[in-house]
This record gives structure tokens, C-alpha cells and sequence, in this order.
């Protein structure tokens, strides 16, 4: 296992350690950031929500959590289920074990079953789309043995869209408009999505480079969003739309623990990626704040990544309470238990070995698949815990 780079964990105190080059500044507080020394786990869950004025309202914080996962296998390659891809960018799992891929510039949805890979559908209007944009998420629906269809997220000419398209053994049929006139740019696209435990489609969007939009709750930019299957705004949201949270960057990992709770990674500018425990009405503080200053108006992200070069995280999985996070720029398998809704001390894996690591999916046996954006050809990996 590499050594950790320098994270921290939300706590006004830990902006003193913007600096340090290795250790963790937690939640609550820390033991002395000089000289070097490496501060000490303070585990804390915040639970502050924003009203609908925009102001904090905050419920009791729990007790410090004392709960400390089993003992943690290091997570290991142990096979090369593809190779050869193009730009691939997102993954789900039918009910059948099959593997759906999505690829961000060919604009193809895949299919690999025992190595196999074949072509399901080209989703023509992402073929062009340009800088960051493309062909993004894809989400298997809960009743998709009843109903075979796959839910995408792609960047049109003219916006960034979710649709859905009948699925068979033949292929796909063609895209069908489920929430439309999200934000695009040439950067910032977002699109990530996932049903979450409540049967409710996510998705997490970026600013497209209009940062302010993501503090305007008239927009669908900057948010992680929460849908029916059918488009419609999901009945008990906080404000009565799509919006779910707001003040967000750019939203590219979305996944929930064992007790339900949605927690989702961020890009942040030149510093403080992030990773945050996501609440309904959550103000998360983009363009006003990035990271976790402390500000009583929006609400501290719960791991932060003070250099972007060390993480950029991209897609993610929870297994176990244990939250596993590609890397982009960092290159490496980020590794955050999360237990009790506390993130514990981060440590990475893969360094630098298998490229940019675009996303991470639980797997069929225990384990995760990692897809990666590497040059000359990239790859999906399984991955199992030693």
C-alpha cells in the first residue's frame, strides 16, 4: 500500500493544515498540525440541514462514533475482465451478472459477459458532444426484469439529458426523454446516476461552468437531482422540484451505506475535492466555499482532499460500510470506511499502476470492478479484497 497523500476531514481547524503532506484532519478536531505531526482521528457527524431560507437548521450532532470497521482486506487486481476500450465512463450490473458500459466519446453502450464485449447502441445525439461531455451514466431501474430498459445520461447538442431505452438481447431501442435541460458546457457535465435504495433516480450534475447556478435552485445545474422513473420530481423532495441538494461543483460518485445514507464525491477547482455525507436541502457551498471552512451557512464536506493531483474522485462504491473511490489525476483506489455515517481514516491502493480510474462498482462476488481511462486502450478490472 502506497502512503496516504494529505487528506482531511471537515473541521474549521483543519484549514491550518492545508500544508501537511501526509495525516488526516478529521471532522471534530485533531491533535497539533506542526512540525509535522500527524493528527489524531476525531470522528464526528454533522446533521446541519439548510432551511428554505438558506439558513442552517441544525439537529443535535450524535456522539462521536467509537465503531471501527473489521479488519480491512487490502483490495487487489486479480483479472482483466476487458481490454482494448475507448474512453469508458460508467458501469451497472443487470440482474443477470451481465456488465453494461458506457463509453464518454464513441458514444456506444457495451455489453460484457464471460470477456465478451459487444455493441448494444449508439446514442447518435453524444457522438460530437465535445471537452468533457459525451455519453455518461447508466442505471439499471429495481423493476428491470418486469420493464428491460437502461436509464443513460448524455450530453445533446443542446443540453445535457436522462433517457431511457428499451433493452433485449438484440440491443436497444430508441432513447425516450426522462428529465431534459440540465446545464452543459464543455466542462462541468456531471452525470453520474443511480437508483437509490428508495427506488428514486439520482443524479448528480455540474455547474457547466456557470458556478453560480449552483447556489440558484431554479437550476438544474450543480445538484445532485432526485427523479421517478417517469421524470417526474420525486414527491417528498425539499423543494418541491427535482433539487434534492444544491451547491455543488461537479458530482461525479454517487453510493449509499448500509443504513440508507447517500454520500456522493466531488471535483473541486485547483484544491478540496470532496467527499460528502448528502442530506435532503443540503447547501454544500459551491462557488461560496469549497472544502470544509466552517461556514454556518452551508453545510463542510466530510473528507477533503486539499490537492487535487492526489485524488480528483470520480466514481464510487460503498461495500460494508467502506467507501472505495477512483482517483482521476490521483491515479489510485481511494479507500474511506464509513461507518455510522463518520468517515474513518482514507488510504489508497493501486498508485499509479492502472491510469486514471473513471469508476468503481460493486462487483457480483464480493469484490469491485474499476473501469479505467488509460492511453493505448482501456481497461475493466476485477478487483477482490487479500
Amino acid at each position: 500500500m502506497a502512503p496516504a497523500a494529505a487528506v482531511r476531514f471537515s473541521n474549521p481547524v483543519a484549514r491550518r493544515c492545508a500544508g501537511i503532506t501526509a495525516g488526516f484532519c478529521l471532522i471534530a478536531g485533531m491533535t497539533a498540525c506542526d512540525g509535522g505531526a500527524e493528527p489524531t482521528p476525531i470522528i464526528n457527524s454533522p446533521t446541519a440541514v439548510q432551511s428554505e431560507s438558506g439558513s442552517p437548521d441544525a439537529s443535535p450532532s450524535p456522539a462521536p462514533s467509537t465503531a471501527r470497521p473489521a479488519a480491512l482486506g487490502d483490495p487487489i487486481v486479480t483479472a482483466e475482465l476487458a481490454s482494448g476500450l475507448g474512453v469508458p465512463w460508467a458501469m451497472a450490473l443487470l440482474p443477470d451478472g451481465s456488465l453494461i458500459l458506457t463509453e464518454r466519446e464513441t458514444a456506444e453502450v457495451k455489453r460484457i459477459v464471460d470477456g465478451e464485449i459487444e455493441v448494444l447502441g449508439v446514442v447518435e445525439d453524444a457522438i460530437a458532444a465535445g471537452g468533457e461531455g459525451g455519453l455518461l451514466g447508466v442505471a439499471v431501474p429495481p423493476d428491470f426484469p418486469d420493464e428491460p430498459r437502461l436509464y443513460l445520461y448524455y450530453t445533446s447538442p443542446t443540453d445535457n439529458r436522462v433517457v431511457s431505452m428499451a433493452y433485449s438481447e438484440d440491443g436497444l431501442d430508441r432513447p425516450q426523454d426522462v428529465l431534459t435541460g440540465i446545464p452543459k458546457a464543455s466542462i462541468h457535465n456531471g452525470g453520474r446516476i443511480k437508483f437509490g435504495p428508495d427506488g428514486y433516480l439520482y443524479i448528480g450534475t455540474g455547474d457547466a461552468s456557470d458556478a453560480e447556478s449552483a447556489q440558484d435552485r431554479a437550476s438544474l445545474g450543480g445538484k445532485i437531482l432526485r427523479i421517478r422513473a417517469d421524470g417526474e420530481p420525486a414527491p417528498d423532495n425539499p423543494f418541491g422540484s427535482s433539487v434534492y441538494s444544491l451547491g455543488h461543483r461537479n458530482v461525479q460518485g454517487l453510493a449509499w451505506d448500509s443504513a440508507g445514507r447517500l454520500w456522493a464525491s466531488e471535483f473541486g477547482p485547483d484544491r478540496d475535492d470532496e467527499l460528502n455525507l448528502v442530506v435532503p436541502g443540503g447547501n454544500y457551498g459551491w462557488p461560496a466555499v469549497t472544502g470544509a471552512p466552517g461556514d454556518s451557512d452551508f453545510l463542510d464536506a466530510s473528507v477533503v482532499w486539499p490537492s487535487t493531483a492526489t485524488s480528483s474522485p470520480s466514481g464510487m462504491a460503498i461495500l460494508d460500510d467502506v467507501a472505495y473511490i477512483g482517483g482521476l489525476r490521483g491515479e489510485r483506489l481511494w479507500r474511506v470506511p464509513v461507518t455510522d455515517g463518520s468517515p474513518q481514516e482514507p488510504s489508497s491502493f493501486l498508485d499509479g499502476t492502472h491510469g486514471r480510474l473513471r469508476d468503481t462498482i460493486a462487483g457480483t462476488d464480493g469484490g469491485l470492478l474499476i473501469a479505467t481511462n488509460e492511453d493505448g486502450g482501456s481497461r475493466i478490472l476485477q478487483v477482490r479484497m487479500q
